[in-house]
């Protein structure tokens, strides 16, 4: 079993102190804010504003009943706090809780009273809601895998810790023109996704004077939504002891220059897109240089990095294989969910939640899981799961079978059968299609049909499910990609999906899927096993599935896969 480390996020050591008097103070203003309002003293749009800086967002055809968004800065989560949000599902939600593509974690169903002793719960073990909606800088994502991956640079989480820490709360970006997300990547394989963010951070080293200096390259002006754009390299090497200070710089001119008229081109792409790439950059620049004469005495804190997590390991780990005897289940979880550590040893274990949702019974037991394997913490990711860190090869059979126990030990976690969906018209007021039920559907029919599901020759095939064009499912960037819209037949409302196909993300190489074809909701399942039985019949040997939608698109093949439509 592998040991209590005493790394720098191990278990009571989230990144806010417990309990957080900045959240509790909250709190009870919120508290008041809804006495405020019920007295009449201000509008509903001043506590909306209000309330959406706090992480609370109404639920459609409610009025009172609300969905407080946790932030989880770049997923890490510790057992105690793990165990406080399955309280927190019990006492005030529905006893579950959503994992989201941004790595927080959501309550549903929640009455607006009782948002101010939610907030003090999670304030009493370090964590908060705020700023996890409205016009903020919002949950800071990272890689699931920073700190044990082969291929970073180095790992950044103190350097996203750090980010956190300096912009929440901060009074000069509380409301900016739109919301801002950020991201932090630890290679060029870009897990994080810079290339649809406001501010993209992707881990980078150089050699001065005989030295090697860590920093990063710097992606802006990135987003999804109903009008996706690319990120724009701002600077190939922005050294760390400047990105704090940089992403200021980008925020603040994104803040003076935003457009305030119209919420459909608030977003910085759009500012990008209108000044060009070259302007923005040099505004950002002489924005830098601004800061740093006006401010020498109070620079942003420094980040200092922390040495190789195995060195805060009690012992070492000898290389001791997983084992793979054992049943089908657990093989077949092994070979789709299981990841070696660069750190000679260990492994990286995914645990596939199906649309996200846990219920409360299984966050106390991945929380023991945590305890018991994984230095007590657990990781969520941007696919909407958890992944437990620094488990030793010959804890891996035990780990599954505490994982089945809880109805996690699902395999496919890298595989097709793993769909991302946002909540959809279930609970979101701009919805059109149930996307969540969509997403739970495709995940079982491709579970129950493991030629599909866990097939080797569809690795590499992501599906992502929205209910809308605004991309909450992160539909743009999928292998194949969904999104709810409707058509009248008949004279009456249809819900339908668009089909996107061929969309990827790596370091500067983001591609937006193709619009292919439209069908009514029932029949997307059928679609989907269509187009994969199409690619499978169509394609060249070894052609990857995004360079076949290419192909296809060149020859005026897109009729070939809107017969999946018929």
């Amino acid at each position: 079993m592998a040991g209590q480390g005493s790394g720098w996020f191990d278990e009571g050591d989230g990144l806010f102190p417990s309990p957080d008097p900045d959240t509790l103070v909250e709190a009870d203003r919120f508290a008041r804010e809804i006495e405020r309002r019920r007295r009449g003293e201000i509008s509903e749009e001043e506590f909306r504003r209000f309330r959406l800086n706090n992480g609370i967002y109404g639920i459609r055809g409610q009025r009172d009943i609300q969905m407080i968004r946790v932030k989880i800065p770049f997923g890490s989560l510790t057992a105690r706090q793990l165990q406080r949000l399955a309280a927190i599902a019990d006492d005030f939600s529905t006893g579950r809780g959503h994992i989201t593509t941004r790595q927080c974690i959501q309550f549903h169903w929640i009455p607006l009273e009782r948002i101010p002793d939610v907030m003090r719960q999670l304030a009493e073990v370090g964590l908060t809601s705020r700023e996890a909606c409205g016009n903020t800088v919002r949950n800071v994502t990272g890689c699931p895998l920073a700190g044990i991956c082969r291929e970073e640079a180095f790992d950044i989480r103190p350097y996203a810790a750090a980010f956190v820490r300096h912009f929440l709360r901060h009074p000069a970006y509380q409301n900016m023109p739109r919301k801002f997300k950020t991201s932090f990547s630890g290679c060029g394989r870009d897990c994080s996704g810079s290339g649809f963010h406001d501010i993209g951070a992707v881990a980078a080293v150089r050699t001065e004077n005989g030295r090697t200096v860590r920093g990063f390259r710097v992606w802006v002006g990135g987003g999804l939504g109903a009008i996706p754009r690319p990120a724009h390299l701002l600077e190939e090497f922005t050294p760390a002891d400047q990105l704090l200070v940089t992403a200021e710089a980008v925020m603040r001119v994104f803040d003076r220059l935003g457009n305030r008229q119209d919420l459909h081109r608030a977003r910085l792409k759009f500012l990008i897109e209108s000044l060009g790439i070259e302007e923005f950059r040099r505004l950002v620049f002489q924005e830098r240089r601004t800061l740093a004469a006006v401010r020498p005495g109070a620079p942003p804190p420094p980040i200092a990095p922390v040495a190789d997590e195995v060195a805060a390991a009690p012992e070492a780990s000898p290389a001791v294989p997983p084992r793979a005897e054992g049943s089908e289940d657990y093989r077949r979880w092994l070979a789709t969910n299981v990841v070696a550590q660069k750190q000679p040893g260990y492994y990286a274990a995914y645990v596939t939640v199906p649309g996200g949702d846990l219920t409360s019974e299984q966050m106390r037991g991945l929380a023991r899981i945590a305890k018991r394997y994984s230095r007590g913490v657990v990781q969520t990711t941007a696919t909407q799961d958890a992944l437990f860190r620094w488990v030793r090869g010959e804890d891996l059979p035990d780990l599954y079978a505490d994982l089945a126990a809880l109805g996690l030990g699902l395999p496919g976690a890298t595989c097709v059968m793993n769909v991302t969906s946002c909540p959809g018209a279930d609970t979101c007021n701009l919805a059109v299609t149930h996307s969540h039920r969509l997403g739970l559907e495709l995940a079982r029919q491709l579970a129950a049909r493991p030629e599909y599901g866990l097939a080797e020759d569809l690795k590499g095939i992501d599906i992502k499910v929205s209910g809308c064009p605004n991309s909450c499912g992160q539909h743009h960037i999928a292998a194949i990609g969904l999104y709810g819209n409707a058509r009248k037949v008949n004279g009456r409302q249809v819900p339908y999906y668009q089909i996107l196909l061929g969309g990827r993300l790596t370091e500067g190489e983001t591609e937006f899927g193709r619009p292919v074809l439209r069908v009514p909701a029932k029949r997307a399942p059928e679609a989907i096993f269509r187009i994969l039985d199409l690619y499978r019949a169509e394609r060249r040997e070894g052609e990857p599935f995004h360079a076949w939608v290419q192909r296809l698109a060149a020859s005026e093949g897109e009729g070939d896969l809107e017969a999946a439509e018929e």
